[in-house]
């Protein structure tokens, strides 16, 4: 699988689980609601991973790559660090409700939350599949780095945090 597709897919699966959190926010279940939204910022960090330390370095090294992907960078990089403030927030919100009460208030805060990252990440994931990620099959890398990228976005994509593999918490 080529690497752009392999990203384009992880976000179509970051998107199915997205819209999980979402159907359980509409069922008020907070404990499912916490359940499938720290796996979506789990996945969502898993994926913002394997694009900083394999894929933009990958794309530093295109000896002429496209003029502004510096500012580029800068701007995803702004991208996914909201993504994941925002959704350390909405978690936050989800495990004091099991401590305080007031789930439906909790569950309106977190509604707001989601509704900002849904909008930003659909903008973000465009940007991200229509001009960074076809750098990669344009013949700029060589093979050799090509093969590299795409095991290392594989490693990252499967690197799940502990309490997500069998025998974690």
């Amino acid at each position: 699988m080529r690497i752009s597709s392999r990203l384009e897919s992880d976000h179509l699966e970051l998107d199915q689980l997205f819209e999980q959190v979402w159907a359980s926010l509409e069922t008020g279940e907070c404990a499912d609601v916490f359940q499938r939204l720290d796996l979506f910022w789990a996945r969502l960090a898993m994926h913002i991973r394997a694009e900083h330390r394999c894929l933009f370095p990958a794309i530093r090294t295109i000896p002429k790559g496209p003029e502004g992907i510096l500012e580029m960078f800068d701007e995803l990089r702004n991208d996914h660090e909201f993504f994941m403030t925002e959704l350390a927030r909405a978690i936050e919100a989800m495990r004091l409700t099991f401590s305080f009460g007031n789930e439906a208030e909790t569950i309106a805060i977190v509604r707001v939350i989601l509704v900002q990252v849904k909008e930003r990440l659909k903008i973000h994931n465009r940007i991200e599949e229509d001009r960074i990620y076809p750098l990669v099959n344009d013949g700029s890398l060589e093979l050799a780095a090509v093969r590299e990228l795409a095991i290392g976005i594989e490693k990252e994509l499967n690197n799940y945090p502990q309490r997500f593999v069998q025998g974690g918490r």
